[in-house]
């Protein structure tokens, strides 16, 4: 019994005179850990999800990725969108609590308009409505040529009025740091933003938000 064990032992040592090093048996465990997801680490990670992306840490339990590079869709566009939904979302979370907290900006037109964040919308009179979709038609109408050019990356539409960018990104690592911080604001802001509708829609209060 003891031979048996001993032979098959030996079928799997290295030859003789052979001793593995310690960086090839660390370079097999980080080959290993790298198929795995590091925001899920009980999953492996999805193949689209390569890391070359800020804020990219293998999160897609559902397999949106793969579905869409298999039907040969690209990720930059679902980058933007994230990015843009994102940045939307930061707006609003301070849009939310703002006009209650602080008061509204000057304006006889919404000087009788609540500070309801969820109740306003549905007072505000036609012609600001129609000054809002005309500034949205022209946004994105302007922002399609940045999507749809396939060597813009995802969310650079060339806006910087106070020339951050020169100042702060000029090099890949700190682009790539705060590209990261950015998507990270942009998560965290979709998230509250969802939480402050729910707890409007069910409390009617903002508390403990105000």
């Amino acid at each position: 019994m003891l031979s048996a064990l001993s032979l098959s032992a030996s079928a799997f040592a290295p030859p003789a005179g052979v001793v593995p090093s310690r960086s090839s048996a660390r370079a097999a465990s980080t080959v290993q850990m790298a198929e795995m997801s590091t925001a899920l680490p009980f999953l492996k990670r999805p193949p689209a999800l390569d890391g070359s992306m800020a804020g990219d840490v293998g999160f897609d339990p559902l397999g949106f990725t793969t579905t869409i590079t298999e039907l040969g869709g690209d990720l930059k566009y679902v980058r933007e969108a994230e990015l843009m939904h994102g940045r939307v979302s930061m707006l609003a979370t301070v849009g939310f609590w703002f006009p209650a907290l602080v008061g509204k900006l000057p304006n006889p037109a919404t000087a009788a308009l609540t500070t309801d964040p969820i109740a306003v919308q549905y007072e505000l009179p036609p012609a600001i409505l129609g000054q809002l979709f005309f500034t949205m038609a022209l946004c994105e109408g302007l922002r399609a040529r940045f999507v749809y050019n396939s060597e813009t990356p995802a969310g650079e539409h060339g806006f910087d009025p106070m020339g951050f960018l020169p100042k702060y990104c000029d090099t890949p690592d700190k682009m790539m740091k705060m590209k990261t911080a950015e998507i990270k604001h942009c998560r965290a802001a979709m998230v509250a933003i969802t939480g402050f509708w729910f707890q409007k829609m069910v409390t009617g209060e903002t508390w403990p938000l105000l």
